[in-house]
């Protein structure tokens, strides 16, 4: 509690003594909230509300280290799982599995060899006589009818010549349209250039011209895979080249038409001297 200074100068009379008085009584009066003391409840409210805030401090100091400590013990598990198994595997066993890893990249290395030796990963002429041996021998195949004075066809054998070697599951062919006859009228072959698919022997597709290409001769090697792919042929494989590709293809959308343009790549390698036409010629 506060208290008002009472007092009064030494030597001091009666007088004096009054007037301090009178002017403690008044301090007194306007401060007398000060002066009251706090109830028991009021005391009790306050104890138990310091209480409540000391247990909440404790209750979240306690919850932070239980949450670390489940982390830590976590990541020790798992270091003690890693470990064991690790040591699950002796020398013995690591040298298995090498060995095992080995045997099969040897495997897979013989099997690309075989397919090699029969045509796979490569594009390849054959003549009218070995048509179905190649066609039936294998599980898929993509013969390219072709005229060698058609500019159009020499844009298929560039694609075609770096897309055989991307997907050797196929066989990739390529067959003298003039040179087989027999097949020609067969598989009723009336335009070229004409790509014919097989499965197993039996032709299940085929590709007429360049409409399906975009309707132009510089399409790019993605559109022809993508052709393919739609018949299970191959199963298309993205690479930077073909990502470069599709942004050609996006810049050129919607362009049309038969003939090469000025600044093709194509109109440089084969513009010859009487080139007058590079439409589809009729067969």
């Amino acid at each position: 509690l506060q208290r008002a200074p009472i007092t009064c100068a030494a030597g001091g009379g009666w007088g004096e003594r009054r007037k301090s008085h009178r002017v403690a009584a008044f301090w007194l009066k306007g401060n007398s909230r000060l002066l009251q003391m706090p109830t028991y409840e009021q005391l009790k409210g306050e104890a138990q509300l310091g209480a409540l805030e000391g247990a909440l401090h404790a209750a979240v100091r306690d919850y932070k280290k239980e949450m670390m400590d489940g982390e830590e013990a976590a990541k020790q598990r798992q270091k003690e799982a890693n470990t064991k198994e690790v040591d699950l595997l002796d020398d013995e066993d690591l040298d298995e599995l090498h060995a095992q890893r080995i045997r099969e990249m040897k495997a897979e290395a013989m099997r690309r060899q075989e397919m090699a030796k029969k045509g796979h990963g490569q594009y390849v002429e054959i003549r009218e006589d070995q048509f179905l041996q190649e066609v039936t021998t294998c599980e898929k195949a993509v013969v390219h009818f072709f005229h060698q004075d058609f500019q159009r066809c020499k844009i298929v054998h560039k694609h075609l010549q770096a897309v055989a070697p991307k997907y050797a599951e196929c066989k990739f062919l390529k067959l003298n349209a003039q040179e087989a006859p027999f097949f020609v009228t067969k598989l009723q072959i009336q335009v070229l250039p004409c790509i014919v698919m097989f499965k197993k022997g039996i032709a299940c597709d085929r590709i007429v011209g360049f409409e399906e290409l975009g309707g132009v001769d510089d399409f790019t090697q993605i559109r022809l895979e993508r052709r393919l792919t739609e018949q299970g042929i191959i199963a298309y494989k993205n690479d930077d080249i073909d990502s470069d590709e599709e942004q050609e293809l996006r810049e050129r959308k919607g362009i049309k038409g038969g003939a090469l343009y000025e600044g093709s790549k194509y109109k440089k390698a084969f513009n010859k001297p009487n080139y007058d036409s590079d439409e589809d010629e009729d067969w």
